[in-house]
Order: C-alpha cells, then sequence, then structure tokens
C-alpha cells in the first residue's frame, strides 16, 4: 500500500525490506542456478536426452544437493516453464492493449503463452503432462504463483469491464477468470498434441472465447420509446 504524500511523523523510520541471511541467499543462488542449467540443457540437448546428473554437472553442484530442490528433471521442467511463463503473463497484462474487446484482450493475452510454446512444441508436450498432476508441493507453488498471475490479470480486466459497464455486475471475475482460461487450456492441448494445427487452433480459440464471453456481456439497453399522446 501506497504511504500518502506530507510530512512523515517525528520519530518514524523508514522501514527497509529485510535482507534475507546467508543460508537463505545460498539457496536462492543455487536455485538460481539449478534453473538456468536445465533451462539451457532442455533447450539445447531436449528434455528427454537431458538427465539430472547432467543438470546438477552445469550447476556445478552435486545430485544430492540437486533433489533438495527437485525430486526428477519434471519438477525441474515445471520450475523452468513457472518462471518464464510467469514473466510471459506479466508482459502480457503490461503491454495490454487499451482498446479492442474482450474477446480481442484475451486473445492478446493468450497468444504471449502460445508463442513461448511455440518455441519448442515437444517440450511443451512433456510439460503439459506433468502439470496435469503435480504430486509435490515444490512445483505446485510455482505453478499457483504463476496461475495467481493469470487470474488476477483476466480477473481485472473483467473488473475493468464492470466498472465501464460492459460486464454484467453479477459476474465474479475470479470465476470467469477460470472459466475463461480452461477454454485456453483444453483447446492448446488439441494444438500441443498435433491433433490440429496452429491456424485452425487459434482460430478454434477466438471462437470458443466468443462462446464463453456471451455470459458475461452487459446486454445493450434499448431506447424506450415516449409513449404517444391522445
Amino acid at each position: 500500500m501506497k504511504q500518502s504524500s506530507g510530512v512523515r511523523a517525528k520519530g518514524s523510520r523508514a522501514q527497509s525490506p529485510v535482507e534475507p541471511g546467508r543460508r537463505e541467499r545460498n539457496k536462492q543462488e543455487k536455485r538460481a542456478r539449478i534453473i538456468a542449467a536445465a533451462r539451457e540443457l532442455f533447450g539445447s540437448q531436449g528434455f528427454a536426452d537431458t538427465t539430472t546428473q547432467k543438470i546438477a554437472e552445469k550447476a556445478d553442484i552435486g545430485t544430492g544437493t540437486l533433489f533438495l530442490y527437485a525430486k526428477s528433471k519434471e519438477e525441474l521442467l515445471v520450475m523452468v516453464f513457472s518462471g518464464d511463463m510467469l514473466e510471459q503473463a506479466q508482459n502480457a497484462f503490461r503491454h495490454l492493449p487499451a482498446s479492442g474487446s474482450l474477446v480481442d484482450k484475451l486473445m492478446h493475452v493468450f497468444r504471449y503463452m502460445i508463442e513461448y510454446h511455440d518455441q519448442d512444441k515437444e517440450l511443451a508436450k512433456a510439460l503439459l503432462k506433468e502439470v496435469t498432476v503435480l504430486a509435490t508441493s515444490g512445483p505446485r507453488r510455482d505453478l499457483a504463483r504463476l496461475m495467481h498471475c493469470i487470474y488476477s490479470g483476466i480477473g481485472d480486466i473483467l473488473a475493468a469491464g464492470q466498472a465501464a459497464g460492459t460486464i454484467r455486475q453479477g459476474v465474479d471475475p475470479q470465476l470467469a477468470a477460470e472459466n475463461l482460461f480452461a477454454i485456453y487450456y483444453l483447446t492448446l492441448l488439441n494444438w500441443i498434441s498435433g491433433e490440429i494445427s496452429k491456424p485452425r487452433f487459434l482460430k478454434r480459440l477466438r471462437a470458443k472465447l466468443a462462446i464463453g464471453v456471451e455470459g458475461l456481456i452487459e446486454p445493450a439497453k434499448t431506447p424506450q420509446k415516449s409513449a404517444r399522446r391522445t
């Protein structure tokens, strides 16, 4: 929360964020090295040919230390994806166009995610298979941060529409955001699995979103005719 402008009260001191201790900084630094190593090897060698041993060597740590941060390369894949996609989502909402329909704005957001997956569809296939059911808490926390960003961002778009009178007031922005993302995710699976081409995927996604937002839109008010005088 922002502080109000004005003279600071006597005796008050500006509070600076608490710096992490040496042990925590060391953990963060190792985690960053592990994720960077996994990202580089997944990209250069492919997911199937990358081993946890190679990732540990690239990160300059032992495999025992690696397993303190991730139990498998699948978990590392989720960690890499969550960080990368979080940046993509933040950029998508940061550059959201001010004009355009609700479907236009949703397609803008989802295109950032789609282009990320399009860089390596085989890696995306392995990733989507893994995130469908997450067995351990570490990747779940990473993914939860990402989903909070996406749901909140879409919810803000809907809330802005409510403020402008274009979205029905009775709509819960959070629940609607989850529904709209589900439309995107299920259609994404069709494309990543090779069932449909990318152009068809984008066309179907837009059409499905158009159907999905129909119930959110505030109906246009028809002008009432004045009563005829007798």
